[in-house]
């Protein structure tokens, strides 16, 4: 296996079902959610923080003696300010176990003066005063003032390890600008925030469980189907149409295993077409081996046949066959009705036909049921054209049989069976409501063939009439079931018997030749027109000799 291939396949097992990727866009969700929180949660804190602690400085600011006057903290240098200081002492001592106050002092400066000065206590309640040199805060407190932010707010500023608060605490009279600092190491600020996201993280894994459960709900709830109907499908791709999708939803999940539902009887029903389609292509090799593989090759004789069925099968057929005798059985028949039931039967009388025109001469009467003993040996053996009147016996014995055996069924056949003697051009037979033969000269139609008795199988014990003619060489005979008689065209004519005849009129050479004409006449008049049945075609020539 490629390298290529070994990577398609472990990406491939590693691919997430439709559940688990819901489950994960939920915990990416909340996620999501969570760093979100966490910001917004690290402001207000910061933003709570800072307010709280300026409104409390400022509040004792306001409470102190001489606050009301301008710039009484400038003014306060180098003197005794006790109050203040022990305000300042109060806010050095806000320590917690998170944070530690470091550094708590006031920076001001004045409008006309370009430095900042540091003011603080240094050894108790005389303020000092120094100018601030190269201290990073002044540089954020002087765009602080560019930005003209209001009294009262305050600020958090990073440098040198430490995280210091500024709280403006510039009065409304005042010339000069104030701003209480308090430094705080930046651990204990951490810790501080720490502590803060200590309850968020926890709050946060109670969301993740609770998104976890809703994100399972949700995924068993829209992907459980899908994953049935990827089972179903699995199951079908592989050949197993007995499945089907369950249909638990109304929405568009619902609707596709509706339509999977629908595409799998379709499936369904395909296989039974492909199904009944072999067993028909079955039944056809079948009933074309049924149809005589060859035809007899005899002296001064010329058969030929033609066979079109409409369908698979067939409910026509044809036979030439030679007797045991040295005569030749004709035949060429349609069976009633279409499709398989006809062809069942087709195989049923032409197999009664052959046998029973062998058994024939151990018959004295048209029962089965009696066998006499054959006329080899018999000093009262019939002649030649008696024998070939005995071998049309076939008939009523066919008739009766299907008649008695199947009469419920109503199934019959029009049939035309002849026994021919090729010596003497002899043919006797009879014909069981079939379209009439022609038998054709050079001349045109010499004699024309009308049925002598009714179809096969209708009643039992039915008298048949048995016919003879003779055929003289240069002569042919001509048989065809009803598919060409009453094929229609795509302007739904018929093709009628007055059009075969005019065809079969014609000179012809031989009979194929014969037979090849009809056909082309045939389907050149049927066109695109559907065919309805069955074209089956015999004739019969006998040649003039040329010894």
């Amino acid at each position: 296996m490629k390298i290529k291939e070994h990577v398609s396949c472990f990406c491939s097992f590693w691919r997430p079902s439709v559940a688990r990727r819901i489950t994960m866009y939920f915990l990416l969700f909340g996620l999501i959610i969570f760093l979100v929180t966490a910001m917004l949660f690290t402001i207000s804190g910061k933003k709570q923080f800072m307010s709280s602690t300026s409104k409390v400085v400022n509040h004792q600011l306001s409470q102190l003696e001489g606050s009301k006057e301008p710039d009484f903290i400038w003014n306060g240098i180098n003197r005794s300010e006790p109050e203040l200081y022990q305000l300042l002492e109060i806010l050095a001592n806000l320590s917690s176990t998170f944070y530690t106050v470091k550094d708590i002092s006031i920076y001001s400066k004045a409008v006309d003066d370009e430095s900042w000065h540091r003011l603080y206590f240094p050894d108790g309640p005389t303020m000092q005063s120094d100018r601030i040199l190269g201290d990073p805060y002044t540089g954020e407190l002087d765009s602080w003032l560019g930005d003209r932010f209001r009294p009262a707010r305050a600020k958090i500023m990073a440098a040198n390890g430490l995280h210091s608060m500024f709280v403006n605490i510039t009065g409304s009279k005042d010339t000069n600008f104030y701003f209480l600092k308090i430094g705080v190491d930046s651990e204990g600020m951490a810790g501080f925030m720490h502590k803060r996201m200590k309850h968020l993280i926890f709050f946060f894994l109670i969301a993740l469980i609770f998104l976890r459960f809703i994100g399972y709900y949700f995924a068993r709830k829209i992907a459980g189907p899908i994953e049935t109907l990827s089972n179903v499908s699995s199951a079908v791709a592989k050949g197993d149409l007995s499945k089907t999708a369950p249909v638990t939803t109304n929405d568009e999940i619902g609707e596709l295993a509706k339509n999977f539902n629908h595409m799998i009887e379709g499936l369904r029903e395909w296989e039974r077409i492909k199904m009944l389609e072999f067993e028909m292509e079955k039944g056809q090799k079948i009933q074309r081996d049924f149809l005589p593989s060859f035809i007899p090759n005899l002296p001064d004789w010329n058969i030929a046949t033609a066979f079109f069925p409409a369908g698979k099968v067939s409910g026509d057929f044809y036979d030439v066959f030679k007797l045991s005798d040295g005569n030749i059985g004709l035949v060429i028949a349609d069976v009633c009705d279409k499709g398989v039931g006809s062809a069942l039967y087709m195989a049923l009388f032409r197999s009664l036909i052959r046998v029973f025109a062998e058994q024939a001469v151990y018959c004295d009467s048209t029962t089965v049921s009696q066998l006499n003993q054959p006329w080899e040996n018999n000093p009262k053996a019939p002649s030649a054209e008696d024998l070939q009147k005995i071998r049309l016996r076939a008939v009523p014995f066919t008739n009766n049989y299907i008649a008695q055996t199947h009469g419920e069924e109503s199934m019959f056949a029009t049939l035309f069976f002849g026994v021919l003697n090729p010596e003497t051009g002899n043919l006797y037979y009879i014909n069981g409501g079939h379209e009439p033969l022609y038998l054709i000269n050079s001349k045109g139609v010499k004699q024309k063939i009308d049925p002598t008795g009714p179809a096969v199988g209708l009643w039992p014990d039915t008298t048949y009439d048995i016919g003879q003619i003779k055929m003289e060489p240069g002569e042919m005979l001509i048989g065809y079931t009803d598919g060409v008689t009453e094929a229609r065209s795509p302007a739904d004519e018929i093709f009628t018997r007055n059009r075969l005849r005019s065809l079969i009129e014609q000179p012809f050479t031989t009979a194929s030749e014969m037979l090849e004409r009809v056909r082309a006449n045939l389907f050149t008049f049927i066109d695109i027109a559907p065919r309805s049945d069955d074209v089956t075609m015999l004739a019969v020539e006998r040649v003039i000799s040329t010894g």
